[in-house]
């Protein structure tokens, strides 16, 4: 570009000087549009000669990454097939081979593809080994499932003699020969690319710079007003591109409320069918059946009651992500006093001794948001206490710097320093639902409630010696 721009102004100068203007020209000027034409020239070859070697090196490392994605389909393809036949195994329905037969259609496919990629012949050597172990494996497999056909413990005997088992170890250590043996090969052309990369760079670079020292001045502010012309276009494309991807997220916030509402209505509904059927059924047969029967009609309420709030803690959870969250100044006594109240009933069973010291703060917060997450603070304090002991819970609150800290502590029995933060994700569990009831998603709940009012929330713990749990946010003035 520095050449052209030179030599372009000498033409402009030679259409006033005539046929003589390349006398009337400073030879400086000449020189250097020949040197910057000379070396972009040379530039140029030296590049596009690298170049077609990095195109060389990339082919080669993408053939290598397809090498390492068809292994690893040949191996998905036989777990999947030994879990469709396990799935058949245990029910004997028809549908469970499904993942089986699509998987024994697919893998020879998979298995040829993976062959087609291999270049050297020690890998292909490896491959050639694995290929009758797949198809022992998938025999096995096909016996099994037509011994289930006829006979479960004669299907069962088969699979306890572990060939099955070692059959999949010895593919695995196969392909896994293959992946290693790819992932080497990988490096090395990763390596090679990096080389050409770095020496076309190069190559660019210094040809650029003479070019640039031989043009001039003139090449620099045409090269200037290039840059500030591509600033603004930059710009302009970055502009565009944050308005599509809040477009975007709009409407994924809409479809995530239509997939909430759409979870409300058909699971719900079935699993309130499920319980009230249950609980008609015990009732208007209740004489006729015996223990067993009146435990298995009992256990179905539970499981419908567990999993009806577990799709409410769901929606909840789901809902504080796409809700506008509107904050204000919120009393955190009024925010406590609503909690208490609104677990009241389950604080009377478990006799807990509550204390709330007051007075308490303001806050900015969403006041319906900030009851929630408090609420589920006390439901955990109240569930999670020492077998034969009642609960023990103290609501305080402390400033610091521009923040409230709101601290629910319990006497209960405490959490371990490599679970304190394991806690705050959704269907993290730390006990059975046998021991301590619930759904796994209170405490994560509270932390997007704090995150979303620009706040966060934590525990400091002790097994055995109780909870302090905390939810910090700004002061509401």
């Amino acid at each position: 570009m520095g050449a052209a721009a030179v030599m372009a102004e000498e033409r402009s100068s030679a259409a006033g000087a005539g046929p003589g203007w390349g006398r009337d020209v400073p030879g400086w000027a000449a020189v250097a549009a020949f040197v910057s034409t000379g070396l972009l020239l040379l530039g140029a070859f030296l590049l596009i000669l690298n170049l077609a070697r990095l195109t060389e090196a990339r082919r080669l490392v993408n053939i290598t990454v397809e090498v390492l994605e068809a292994t690893r389909t040949v191996i998905v393809g036989v777990v999947n097939a030994e879990t469709g036949q396990r799935g058949f195994l245990l029910t004997g329905e028809e549908r469970y081979l499904g993942p089986f037969q699509e998987a024994s259609g697919h893998i020879w496919e998979d298995l040829a593809t993976l062959e087609r990629r291999l270049q050297f012949p020690d890998q292909q050597q490896r491959l050639r080994r694995v290929r009758p172990l797949i198809e022992a494996k998938l025999a096995e497999l096909s016996y099994t499932v037509a011994l289930r056909r006829r006979s479960l413990d004669e299907a069962l005997a088969v699979v306890r003699t572990d060939e099955g088992q070692h059959l999949v170890e010895l593919i695995r250590s196969g392909l896994g020969e293959v992946e290693a043996r790819a992932r080497e090969i990988l490096a090395e052309r990763t390596l090679l690319q990096e080389r050409h990369a770095r020496r076309a760079t190069i190559l660019a670079l210094v040809c650029a710079a003479l070019a640039l020292v031989s043009a001039g001045f003139g090449t620099i502010l045409v090269l200037r007003r290039r840059e500030e012309r591509k600033l603004v276009e930059q710009n302009l494309r970055l502009e565009r591109l944050v308005h599509e991807r809040t477009t975007n997220l709009e409407e994924a916030n809409a479809e995530l409320e239509a997939y909430a509402a759409t979870i409300s209505h058909d699971l719900r509904t079935p699993v309130r069918a499920i319980g009230g059927y249950a609980a008609a059924l015990e009732e208007d047969a209740g004489p006729c059946l015996g223990p067993e029967q009146h435990r298995y009609l009992g256990r179905i309420v539970d499981a419908s009651e567990r999993m009806d709030r577990l799709i409410e803690d769901i929606l909840g959870y789901s809902r504080l992500a796409g809700q506008d969250l509107t904050t204000g100044r919120v009393p955190l006594e009024s925010a406590v006093d609503a909690a208490l109240a609104a677990h009241h009933a389950e604080i009377a069973v478990a006799g807990a001794r509550l204390e709330v010291v007051r007075p308490l703060p303001a806050v900015r917060a969403h006041a319906g948001a900030l009851e929630l997450a408090v609420g589920n603070l006390i439901s955990n304090a109240v569930k999670f206490t020492v077998p034969g002991q009642a609960a023990d819970i103290k609501i305080w609150s402390e400033q610091r710097g521009g923040m409230v800290r709101l601290w629910v502590e319990d006497r209960g029995i405490g959490i371990g320093p490599e679970h304190r933060e394991r806690i705050f994700r959704p269907f993290e569990r730390l006990h059975g639902r046998e021991a301590y009831p619930g759904t796994g998603v209170g405490l994560a709940i509270v932390r997007r409630v704090a995150e979303r009012m620009s706040g966060r929330c934590g525990v400091t713990s002790e097994l055995g010696t109780g909870s302090q749990f905390w939810i910090e946010l700004p002061e509401g003035g």
